[in-house]
């Protein structure tokens, strides 16, 4: 899974409030030293929990494991989460203007999706709408809003900004003003067209011949999708497109399923949709699902 976004995530929080930034700082010494590792502090939101997040299970129980070794903070760790995202799902022209006793400031952005990933703010707008010592506080409302997304308080992805237009009015104009507005104007974007997403992985496992039909049925219970299996003289592989949420601690559970005797691999393909009717992220995720065999 190199090279492999961010896909999960526990959350950390002392059992004790009064080690809060004792913990924050020993989160920090570990991510100091730990590429592919995020963390997140999240006592803006009124507690004192921070959220790790790693591009798979394996990689975050060993930084779980490596920070409860180090850290003297007896601490309360989550279970296992998927890290969902959010994306724009269709084009939204917002003209938003933030007005205050003292305080002016009115944005016109376009948003649009960026299947390439690229910068998130663009500046089109003419100087004479915009002074330019405002835009950067455009930049920074609309990136706020990016980081946290409106759904779930997950980031969004694949977003383009666009500042077309805008007004200030005299000493009532400001940075702070134009990044309020951009903020706002980010949020009703989101908050009119906005969709959940969540990772889905291609799956790999290798199972003997004899057991390798309880594997394929045990994938088909985890909303496997493209499933092929392709039998050998004595191992049949099993490949399948399946959402990371029915994955966590598949490898756990299809030891158990196959006592030891099958291996797989999981890679991230892609991010989708999640269908209206799923109520994956809002449920705790299954650490394992019980085996289909004694």
């Amino acid at each position: 899974m190199n090279n492999s976004p961010l896909l999960v995530s526990v959350t950390i929080e002392p059992e004790h409030a009064r080690d809060w930034e004792e913990l924050v700082e020993a989160l920090a010494r570990l991510s100091a030293g730990a590429p592919g590792l995020r963390v997140s502090d999240l006592d803006a939101i009124g507690g004192t929990q921070a959220l790790l997040e790693a591009a798979s299970e394996e990689r975050l129980r060993e930084i779980v494991a490596r920070f409860q070794e180090l850290s003297p903070v007896e601490a309360i760790i989550g279970p296992p989460r998927v890290a969902y995202r959010e994306r724009l799902s269709r084009r939204q022209e917002i003209d938003f203007t933030h007005k205050r006793p003292g305080q002016y400031a009115r944005v016109k952005l376009i948003f649009d999706t960026d299947g390439a990933g690229g910068e998130i703010f663009e500046n089109r707008a003419p100087e004479k709408s915009i002074p330019a010592e405002f835009v950067d506080g455009v930049e920074r409302g609309v990136v706020s809003v990016v980081e946290s997304g409106v759904i779930l308080g997950r980031p969004v992805v694949e977003l383009k900004a666009a500042l077309v237009d805008g007004a200030g009015h005299g000493s009532d104009s400001s940075v702070l003003a134009f990044e309020i507005a951009a903020r706002a104007a980010t949020r009703e974007a989101l908050a009119k067209s906005s969709e959940l997403l969540e990772p889905i992985m291609s799956v790999e496992t290798v199972a003997p011949n004899d057991i390798a039909e309880a594997a394929i049925e045990d994938l088909r219970g985890r909303r496997a999708q493209a499933l092929k299996a392709e039998q050998g003289d004595e191992t049949t592989r099993i490949t399948a497109n399946a959402p990371l949420a029915e994955l966590l601690g598949y490898g756990d559970a299809l030891s158990a399923l196959t006592k030891g005797r099958a291996s797989h691999n999981l890679r991230f393909g892609h991010y989708a949709p999640i269908a209206p009717e799923d109520d994956t992220p809002f449920r705790p995720a299954a650490s394992a699902r019980p085996s289909a065999t004694a």
